[in-house]
């Protein structure tokens, strides 16, 4: 692989990954509001249905050119630190697969809280045509009723698998940050400077080892906890689209 493929898909794959997840709905009051709050989520997710899902089918074709970048990564080192490079490969490719199940997931609760949402308006005109005490009515509200139930049980549940699903991916990819920064800071002089090398290396495995370490005190489906993942994903978009730049000017193939 081309050191001009490897590093396009590291930054193209990360821009696309960084720009789509905060137009998503609600992540642009990430700091401000708990955008993680099930009732916060079901409206954003419920209203802005149709847009939500092709953001996040972007956000996994960035993933997957963010994933053929590091794939490139690997092969250009060759064998050095042929002991730890399988394993950091490997926590790559299921980090990668882990996040865009999330993404189906989190797709579906998307079409959930749309269904919620219109089953509550129903109820909600139903009530309302139901206080005149015609008896059809009132029947239709109670159909009405249980429907909506059902409709936000149903939510619920694909909630709690997408956080429980967003939890893993988050451990994972961080795992796969640190397996990544080491083997950078091991090899990276193949295609950058020693400087380069040891921010690039030092700060994926520090940004990776301190966001795991928090995040798993502050769960990911919590307000804090998400505003850190957030805080890290920023962090490693950065460090990624220098490593891209410099392996792209680097004078190795």
């Amino acid at each position: 692989m081309s050191k001009l493929i490897t590093s396009s898909s590291l930054f193209l794959g990360v821009l696309i990954v960084l720009i789509f997840n905060f137009l998503t709905a609600g992540n642009s009051k990430i700091f401000t509001e708990n955008i993680t709050e099930i009732n916060f989520m079901t409206e954003n997710f419920g209203i802005n249905v149709n847009t939500i899902q092709i953001y996040q089918v972007l956000v996994g074709l960035g993933l997957i050119l963010y994933l053929n970048g590091i794939l490139g990564i690997y092969k250009g080192i060759g064998n050095r630190e042929y002991n730890i490079k399988p394993i950091a490969l490997s926590l790559n490719i299921i980090a990668v697969t882990l996040f865009i199940c999330t993404l189906a997931i989190g797709n579906t609760f998307a079409s959930s809280a749309e269904l919620n949402m219109g089953a509550y308006q129903v109820a909600q005109q139903a009530a309302q045509a139901a206080a005149s005490g015609d008896p059809a009515a009132i029947e239709f509200y109670n159909n009405s009723s249980i429907n909506s139930i059902i409709a936000g049980a149903a939510a619920a549940g694909v909630y709690a698998i997408y956080w429980g699903a967003f939890a893993i991916s988050t451990y994972v990819i961080y795992l796969a940050t640190i397996t990544t920064g080491y083997i950078i800071l091991k090899s990276g002089n193949h295609y950058l400077s020693s400087l380069m090398n040891y921010i690039v290396g030092f700060g994926l495995m520090g940004s990776g080892m301190i966001f795991l370490v928090l995040n798993l005190v502050w769960k990911v489906n919590t307000e804090l906890g998400y505003q850190m993942f957030t805080g890290s994903q920023i962090i490693w978009a950065l460090l990624i689209i220098i490593l891209s730049v410099n392996i792209l000017r680097s004078k190795k193939a």
